[in-house]
């Protein structure tokens, strides 16, 4: 300093300078990418699908944090690639089954013609097994639609008189043959609805009512009535009730016959039972904002409620 005429005060404050300086420069630039990680970090925690954090973070501008988003969003749209791929496999399956469903309705309609047209105790008999086959594929379209909103689905006004009486229509052969009767209470309500869904969803609950009539004497009862409820300031719900005076659920049971595949001690003893019914209501019931519950007892019967709120009453 001295050689080249300098001050030592003064070369000091220059190197302090420089020194804040670039003090100054590594803060601002750890800032900056902790601010990048940040916001990366806060959006993987809050997305539920974590592979489009990409598509709503920017890219950085310093080099290692550029790599790590390059390497983050050749993957992310990798996943959407094999995400669109298992849905649209997942939409042909849907396709295939409806179809499927459609024509296997034709031999079973023209076997039904031959039974009826051909009246014996074999046909009948026939005829019987052929309700039942009807059953089992139309649990198989409405759980295809049921993994979809699709263009089938429309919720509307519905009078609850008529889905249930379109639901007896339906099932009217499999709770003769079970000889249980509807009886039939209130149920000039209006109520939304997909009108289809809930049809199938009223028609599995008369099922299991004709499938667990158990052995009892005389004729057996299936009651269906709807009452309106206060259920807060302002605020009504339609319950719509079908009870049966079956065999009932055992208490162990009960909490789990809305799972799908369960079958339960009933469903081993009395009844060939696929566990899908009651899950198929409470999935459709699920979609169209409608709630599902039932009671039941023992040898005494099951109810099943289906709620429908609204905003205030009619």
């Amino acid at each position: 300093m001295v050689v080249y005429g300098l001050d030592a005060a003064a070369v000091a404050f220059v190197c302090g300078v420089l020194a804040l300086a670039a003090a100054a420069a590594l803060v601002l630039d750890w800032l900056h990418r902790r601010a990048f990680y940040r916001r990366l970090e806060d959006m993987l925690s809050s997305l539920d699908e974590t592979y489009l954090a990409t598509e709503l973070t920017e890219r950085p501008s310093f080099p290692e944090g550029q790599l790590l988003y390059d390497a983050l969003d050749r993957e992310s749209r990798a996943m959407r690639d094999r995400i669109a791929a298992a849905r649209r496999r997942s939409r042909e399956y849907r396709e295939y089954v409806e179809t499927w469903v459609h024509e296997i309705k034709t031999p079973i309609a023209a076997a039904r013609l031959v039974a009826r047209n051909n009246p014996s105790p074999a046909t009948e008999s026939m005829d019987a097994e052929l309700d039942q086959i009807e059953g089992y594929v139309e649990q198989a379209l409405y759980y295809s639609r049921g993994t979809s909103l699709d263009r089938d689905f429309q919720i509307r006004q519905v009078v609850l008189a008529e889905v249930v009486r379109d639901a007896l229509r339906h099932k009217a052969r499999t709770l003769i043959d079970a000889h249980v009767a509807p009886e039939l209470g209130e149920l000039d309500y209006t109520v939304r609805a997909d009108p289809k869904w809930l049809s199938f969803v009223i028609g599995q609950v008369l099922v299991n009512a004709a499938k667990y009539r158990g052995e009892k004497d005389g004729e057996g009862r299936v009651r269906i009535w709807a009452e309106r409820r206060e259920t807060g300031l302002d605020a009504w719900e339609t319950v719509l009730a079908i009870a049966d005076d079956g065999i009932g659920i055992p208490a162990a049971d009960v909490g789990r016959v809305f799972d799908k595949g369960f079958t339960g001690e009933n469903g081993r003893r009395f009844a060939r039972s696929t566990g899908m019914g009651l899950y198929l209501v409470r999935e459709l019931c699920d979609k169209m904002g409608v709630r599902a519950w039932l009671e039941s007892e023992e040898g005494v019967g099951t109810t099943v409620f289906l709620a429908f709120p609204d905003s205030a009453r009619q």
